[in-house]
């Protein structure tokens, strides 16, 4: 495994999920808090074990290789059960403000509210074990912790593609999808290269819904080019520009220099309308929307090109939109539970 592959992985991510969860009132309720601790604690011990993997990944080989993998998966459920979790305390939330506390206050009493905490506690245990597991594992095949240097992460923390998980879905969000839609190929669009943001904090399905508007038929008729690439914690021109190319082109990878990359990039895109996304931004440095929107300017693509940026930064979305907000929070997306 190559040295990149293991620093693109890390769990910031989720630990900044399990922090927001902890503080939610909605947790002392449900007794997640104290499990949610030891997550936490739990990942951020493996996390500095990653560093340390990265350097002994030549060394020991196979070993450290199943370790780095098995970490992944943990984590990777650990983040779904998250996901489980925040979507019930939105759920609730929005029933709040359409005026449903009676509702609401029947959910936390009702025998489907015990369920509920039943199942995802069983499930954080069962994760908190799995991971304490992986630390012995750790110490058995000698690996040493040490503290990932941020910037070093290349693309950040977990990596989303285009295609959807078993568990995806878009219930409730066809008419907003639709929308998008029409805006992004829309005749009355008649911008060179048009932004759009998608705004909401971490669990309301900003990648699901962008994957919709990716995998679109009507989508995929008027774009030349899809491209999806996830930036997350780490913003860096060049490589958000590589990362492009590569899937463009999956011969022209290792280019390093701007003028390179934007020579390829420019065989690869002249004439032709293409959408980006970029999923899961956190970026608010001006300077640098600045250079990557003056890279891809120059590449003579067709009128109408168009990037989607998914952010939970209403700070980002200002910065780069130049189509109407699509924020999450105030989108009618959950109608179905006014029902």
């Amino acid at each position: 495994m190559a040295v990149e592959s293991l620093l693109t992985f890390a769990a910031e991510g989720i630990l900044k999920k399990v922090a927001l969860l902890a503080a939610q009132e909605f947790m002392l309720a449900w007794g997640f808090k104290g499990e949610l601790k030891k997550l936490g604690q739990s990942l951020s011990v493996l996390q500095d074990f990653l560093g340390g993997a990265a350097e002994q990944a030549r060394d020991r080989g196979k070993a450290v290789e199943d370790w780095v993998e098995k970490l992944k998966d943990i984590a990777h459920d650990a983040d779904n059960v998250l996901d489980e979790i925040n979507y019930e305390i939105l759920r609730s939330q929005v029933e709040l403000q359409n005026h449903m506390k009676k509702k609401v206050l029947n959910f936390l009493s009702s025998s489907n509210a015990t369920l509920f905490r039943q199942k995802m506690a069983h499930k954080i245990k069962k994760i908190n074990a799995s991971l304490a597991e992986l630390k012995s594992e750790a110490s058995f095949i000698g690996l040493v912790a040490k503290k990932i240097d941020p910037v070093a992460q290349g693309m950040g923390s977990r990596e989303t593609v285009s295609s959807f998980d078993d568990d995806e879905s878009i219930f409730g969000r066809e008419e907003v999808v639709s929308d998008i839609v029409k805006t992004l190929i829309s005749s009355n669009n008649q911008q060179k290269l048009s932004v759009a943001a998608i705004v909401g904090m971490a669990g309301l399905g900003k990648t699901t819904l962008a994957k919709s508007v990716y995998n679109d038929d009507a989508i995929d008729k008027s774009f030349d080019k899809r491209i999806w690439v996830c930036v997350s914690n780490t913003f860096e021109v060049n490589l958000i520009l590589s990362r492009v190319l590569e899937l463009l082109n999956s011969g022209k990878t290792g280019i390093q220099s701007q003028e390179a990359l934007l020579k390829n990039l420019k065989e690869e895109l002249t004439g032709k309308r293409y959408i980006l996304i970029l999923d899961d931004v956190w970026n608010e440095d001006n300077i640098k929307w600045n250079i990557l929107m003056s890279c891809l300017s120059k590449l003579n693509s067709a009128q109408g090109s168009t990037i989607i940026v998914t952010t939970r930064s209403g700070n980002v979305a200002s910065i780069i939109e130049t189509l109407p907000r699509y924020d999450l929070k105030n989108l009618q997306i959950w109608r179905a539970l006014e029902k």
